[in-house]
């Protein structure tokens, strides 16, 4: 059930006069249990399974690690919901790959893949990491343990941020779930707007690029240098529109049921660095490697080289909780290596000193060029569905510049790109981190008439109900 979908719009059309009737807090967050569950059931039912068994797991675990005092028993519960969650992702999201990567092909025979599901449950990686946050944080004792299920089932499902995110820490979402007001018409109308913005983001930016976008990778080595870097730079502008696009969604609509979501993104195409940009970029997940992963592992302490190990560790696993392959893996690497390359050459100390940065007059504005630059770099090894089409794609946007220039017929895909990228660090940029959105600060006449233009464009240049790229993580 796709948020840009008509049936969503409908459910969601059903859900808000159904869940205005409930006059009690426990009834609230029953129905948008039921909901949570449906929404995800109409992706595949089966898996609904999974999601319950995660979250049973992992709430009687947390339970008994609040009573339990013995080092050893603890270290036991826990491991057994790492063993649970870790153990489904990696059957389920990884099992193929590792088969495929390290298991001899003469061993498993023509048969032996279909054992395995093909496909992912939707959703798994953003789920498992939010459980496994919760459950970590018990072990530590930086919280206490959901007594109620209904809360903490909830937690796991709310149906707007299930399956793509943010990740939200426990400490922020089950105060707010546990409860659960009843439906205010300023917060209705807020969140219809940001609904509003990240639908337009999607399909009118997005889904639009997209078409540019898969006729480039499809065939790279059909392409001269200067369509492949506008493929480069068009994609740039499809997955941070389609991914930040689905946050402002998920956070619309957790407004319009009285629940503050955190920002994703705050314009991480302005950062001066590949450090900043992982301030700025998906910042649930970045935090949340940070927290559970970078820090345990020693983060910035110790000797240069333990340090730029764990960087090089954390960015290694960020790349491979993105997808079951090796450019994924190789695009964590990439930017492992160039967070590892500032933090040894003192640039991430210089911004840290700064701070805000987007300042700094043309020095400023080159170190944006050259970090946009080499995050397109590694989107095309994100985007790539080989090392083969990766190394083709590089290769060409190097050496190919006499060949395949763009006809003026395409000049509208050009402008399309330029005019992307300049409304998505204005307008559309969807992160409020660092003072009130522009869209805000204009009259409320002016809003309304924007929001019914939106509607208006997201209506004729509607592609069809392309799913969001993050869905499949």
């Amino acid at each position: 059930m796709l948020f840009n979908s008509s049936v969503f719009l409908l459910f969601v059309a059903l859900l808000l006069p159904l869940y205005a009737l409930m006059q009690r807090v426990g009834a609230r967050k029953a129905l948008l249990l039921v909901a949570s569950y449906a929404f995800y059931a109409h992706w595949a039912w089966p898996y609904l399974f999974l999601l319950a068994g995660s979250t049973l797991v992992d709430w009687s675990v947390s339970r008994r690690l609040d009573g339990e005092q013995r080092p050893g028993r603890r270290r036991l519960l826990l491991l057994a919901s790492l063993l649970v969650n870790l153990g489904a992702l990696a059957v389920f999201k990884y099992g193929n790959f590792l088969i495929d990567s390290f298991v001899p092909a003469a061993l498993l025979g023509a048969d032996a893949r279909p054992l395995l599901p093909a496909e992912i449950p939707v959703g798994i990686s953003f789920y498992t990491f939010q459980t496994l946050s919760y459950t970590l944080d018990v072990h530590a004792r930086r919280r206490k343990a959901c007594t109620s299920l209904l809360d903490f089932a909830l937690y796991v499902s709310f149906f707007p941020q299930l399956v793509a995110g943010p990740i939200v820490r426990s400490t922020t979402l089950i105060p707010q779930l546990a409860r659960l007001g009843a439906l205010r018409m300023d917060d209705i109308a807020k969140g219809s707007q940001r609904f509003v913005l990240g639908l337009f983001k999607k399909v009118v930016i997005a889904d639009n690029a997209s078409l540019f976008v898969d006729q480039v990778f499809a065939n790279p080595g059909e392409h001269g240098a200067i369509t492949l870097w506008c493929g480069a730079y068009a994609f740039a502008v499809q997955i941070y529109c389609d991914f930040s696009g689905y946050t402002d969604m998920a956070l619309g609509l957790g407004r319009a049921f009285g629940v503050t979501l955190p920002e994703n993104f705050d314009a991480p195409y302005l950062s001066r660095s590949i450090t900043e940009f992982w301030r700025r970029w998906h910042i649930s997940l970045s935090t949340w490697l940070r927290d559970y992963l970078y820090i345990p592992l020693g983060g910035g302490r110790g000797s240069r080289t333990t340090v730029l190990r764990n960087l090089m560790l954390t960015m290694l696993l960020g790349g491979l909780w993105h997808g079951a392959a090796w450019t994924f893996v190789a695009w964590g690497a990439l930017h492992g290596g160039l967070l590892a390359l500032e933090r040894a050459t003192g640039v991430r100390a210089r911004i840290d000193r700064e701070g805000d940065a987007r300042g700094g007059g043309a020095v400023g504005i080159a170190h944006m060029v050259v970090t946009f630059h080499l995050v397109c770099l590694a989107w095309v090894m994100f985007r790539s569905a080989s090392f083969a089409d990766m190394g083709a794609y590089l290769t060409r946007m190097a050496t190919a510049w006499n060949d395949g220039i763009p006809t003026p017929d395409d000049a509208w895909l050009w402008a399309g790109v330029a005019l992307g990228l300049a409304a998505v660090q204005a307008v559309l940029r969807g992160g409020g981190r660092r003072g009130p959105r522009l869209w805000e600060r204009f009259p409320p006449v002016v809003q309304g008439a924007g929001l019914a233009l939106l509607v208006i464009t997201v209506a004729a240049l509607r592609v069809d109900e392309v799913a969001f790229i993050y869905f499949q993580f």
